[in-house]
């Protein structure tokens, strides 16, 4: 045997080693594709008060600190129409579809279908939105998408209403 092969060989008995020592287990999907920070800034037609009406919902978002190198940044947007909306309606349940149109134009952009759930936990709201990579770069991967926000002043909410919300979070692409 020669050196490169005994060394290869050593390198994999060490790593094979640290993983059992760790406690490392392998798992049924290989790793994550790709982890970006979020910041996102959710604007609305009028600003919500605390009496119900339909307003319109516009979602800009921007992907950074990627971990994935060919999609190292991204952006992407969402709009809806929301009827009955109110400050504490904010964050409701549902469904919805963004696309991740990465920085460099090689990469494709990424639709991203998901399911979405909020709560309030103190003074926030943490908002889950977990569902798939449907098309494009990393298409099939499971992906996870978790956004903070603090919750609406109530007395802007009770009075003037607010007019935009700013939030932020995590992208995790194969979970």
């Amino acid at each position: 045997m020669n050196r490169s092969k005994a060394a290869l060989r050593t390198t994999a008995v060490c790593l094979v080693a640290t993983a059992t020592l760790s406690g490392a287990a392998p798992t049924a999907h290989a790793a994550v594709e790709q982890s970006c920070l979020v910041n996102e800034v959710v604007a609305f037609s009028e600003p919500v008060t605390n009496t119900p009406k339909t307003v319109a919902v516009t979602v800009q978002g921007q992907l950074f600190n990627c971990t994935n190198g060919s999609a190292a940044t991204g952006a992407y947007t969402e709009t809806a129409t929301l009827p009955n909306y109110t400050c504490t309606s904010l964050f409701y349940q549902g469904s919805g579809t963004r696309v991740f149109t990465w920085t460099d134009p090689t990469v494709v952009p990424s639709t991203y279908s998901y399911n979405r759930t909020s709560s309030r936990v103190g003074a926030n709201v943490v908002i889950l939105l977990l569902g798939s990579i449907t098309s494009g770069t990393f298409t099939a991967e499971p992906a996870k998408m978790q956004l903070t926000a603090l919750n609406p002043d109530p007395i802007a909410c009770a009075t003037t209403g607010i007019s935009h919300l700013t939030l932020v979070g995590a992208l995790t692409v194969g979970v």
